[in-house]
């Protein structure tokens, strides 16, 4: 198993007996990291509880390290877990990972570059790896391909100003018209994210809301990435997962619906937000 760059992975959703999502999926807990437009009061909040937010991380960085034999097998990352998370890159450790590596039938090699040869991989320091197969795990770009799609200027306009795509509200380049972008911006839940993204679309077509002015959803877009880019070194990954309930908030609120979704104050602030809580308002 060949490795470019080291990811915290977790094994289930539970950090030492808590279920996870108390550390990410409630209003409380988002109210730890920076959102676009949060203001002046909600801003102050969050950096008075940074210390928090670093703790939770460490928190659950103890716990994988106790669970997982991350170290043993060099696979500690250098980077904090809340960074991985704020880029969409945690992931899920498969059954028996481990002890199939115990089994020696999972080795781990380390490297940045590396090409093909005849034997099979061959890397930096000229080292080789004999292989029959070789499967490219690599998922995938979805830039190169919208820029397959379009013809110019859009194609130079996808990543203008800031070198990521502008989606405003996850969805509409404000410089391309008469084209939506659903799924591309990434969440934790990547389904219930473009579900949502897909109703607020249909509203947008239905005209029951107008979009802002084009200089406005760009300057809700740069405000974005630049709360992306704080929050981690892997920000053009393009992902909403600390402030994904303001996300949806500010839909629900394009729709005309109810933003809390939940029945009390304690489920508000406590608990998880799922799509579920998202049902389509008439």
């Amino acid at each position: 198993m060949l490795i470019r760059t080291l990811h915290w992975t977790v094994p289930h959703y539970w950090i030492w007996g808590l279920p996870f999502f108390l550390f990410f999926s409630t209003r409380f807990s988002q109210l730890l990291h920076e959102r676009p437009n949060q203001g002046l009061l909600k801003a102050l909040l969050c950096f008075i509880l940074s210390p928090m937010r670093v703790g939770i991380s460490k928190f659950i960085e103890s716990y994988l390290l106790w669970k997982l034999p991350l170290e043993k097998y060099g696979l500690k990352p250098e980077h904090p877990f809340a960074e991985d998370y704020a880029s969409c890159q945690m992931a899920i450790m498969p059954e028996n990972f481990f002890s199939e590596v115990e089994k020696g039938k999972i080795l781990f090699e380390k490297a940045s570059k590396w090409w093909f040869c005849n034997e099979g991989i061959e890397f930096e320091d000229n080292t080789k790896v004999e292989a029959d197969v070789v499967i490219l795990a690599t998922g995938f770009d979805g830039k190169k391909k919208i820029k397959t799609i379009l013809p110019e200027p859009f194609c130079s306009l996808l990543e203008y100003p800031s070198g990521l795509m502008p989606l405003y509200r996850g969805t509409i380049h404000p410089l391309i018209p008469n084209m939506a972008f659903v799924g591309y911006v990434e969440s934790v839940s990547n389904l219930h994210s473009s579900e949502l993204r897909s109703m607020w679309l249909s509203g947008l077509v239905d005209e029951k809301f107008k979009l802002p002015k084009i200089e406005k959803m760009l300057s809700e877009t740069l405000k974005e990435t630049e709360v992306m880019k704080r929050a981690t070194r892997f920000y053009k990954r393009h992902c909403i997962s600390t402030y994904s309930i303001n996300h949806s908030d500010e839909i629900c609120n394009d729709l005309g619906w109810n933003s809390w979704r939940k029945k009390d104050w304690i489920s508000e602030a406590f608990g998880p937000y799922s799509s579920q809580d998202y049902e389509k308002e008439d």
